[in-house]
């Protein structure tokens, strides 16, 4: 595959991205519709599902804030820095055709560059291992990234503590994301590599999936009851407040844990592209006459 073929892949798997939902998460809504008896949170979640039917069909974003985009890249046999100048370009190309809102923002001369590039942006993480090239585009929106929040614990607390604080973070957040979420809660020996495992537990593991750990799986399982015991519920007006909960952890420090707490909105918005001989793929949406 050529590289301006796989631009034109970059591009498309982009609009997908934004116009689109992945095909758990559209299933995780419909089963929130179907199973919530309160008139107005069913009204409201039955908008959200129309919104995600028109956005589909007129090849529109599902949100007007289109979010920033990361890239997970598995480099496959492609080179670093051609990768990198590929998907600057894609994302140029993609702002303008699908079309994004310009969402990056110089912080010292506060100009946007119209395009969603800038310094270090797109964000693009560059994955281990993998014999073939495969990116997962994710589009994170500001109003969720509001209420991400990091907590330092000490090494000893266990579930009691874990658990109080995310639900600390979830009632403070109340509808400022709006729900329902899908929450990520990363558990590390330090802030950075908290926040960015709660990143990928939302963002890089199917909903409804529980981590390959039984006591880990129990987590979610008994900390997701918890957070929709709060009531939070669809933009506020109570019922289901998160579609799931993932928890990712690594080995901590013997005198502290960090426990990061990253939510997306009910439009969780991603795409991944895997190539495939010389054409590429994408494998978690059904509907790709979008593209």
């Amino acid at each position: 595959m050529e590289g301006g073929d796989l631009k034109d892949h970059i591009v498309k798997a982009v609009r997908l991205c934004e116009t689109s939902l992945p095909i758990d998460v559209k299933n995780r809504l419909k089963e929130a519709y179907e199973n919530e008896g309160r008139e107005v949170p069913k009204k409201i979640l039955g908008a959200l599902l129309k919104n995600v039917e028109t956005a589909e069909k007129e090849g529109r974003p599902i949100c007007q804030d289109t979010g920033t985009l990361t890239f997970y890249v598995k480099r496959g046999g492609w080179e670093e820095n051609e990768l990198h100048r590929i998907i600057v370009e894609a994302v140029k190309e993609a702002s303008s055709k699908i079309p994004l809102r310009p969402n990056a923002i110089d912080f010292p001369s506060k100009r946007n560059s119209g395009d969603n590039t800038g310094r270090f942006i797109p964000w693009i993480v560059w994955e281990p291992g993998g014999e073939h090239l495969e990116i997962t585009i994710i589009a994170k929106g500001g109003g969720s990234e509001a209420v991400s929040s990091l907590r330092v614990l000490p090494a000893t607390a266990g579930k009691k503590e874990i658990f109080r604080a995310v639900l600390e973070s979830v009632a403070k957040a109340g509808a400022k994301p709006c729900p329902p979420i899908i929450l990520g809660v990363g558990i590390g020996p330090s802030s950075e590599i908290a926040l960015d495992l709660a990143k990928r537990a939302v963002y890089l593991r199917p909903l409804s999936k529980r981590h390959g750990n039984s006591f880990i799986a129990r987590m979610e399982e008994d900390l997701l009851r918890m957070v929709n015991s709060l009531d939070i519920g669809v933009h506020g007006f109570g019922g289901l407040t998160a579609l799931d909960l993932h928890i990712e952890y690594a080995s901590i420090h013997p005198s502290s844990m960090a426990l990061g707490v990253v939510a997306s909105c009910w439009a969780l918005r991603k795409a991944t592209l895997k190539e495939c001989g010389n054409t590429a793929r994408i494998v978690d949406h059904d509907d790709l006459s979008i593209l």
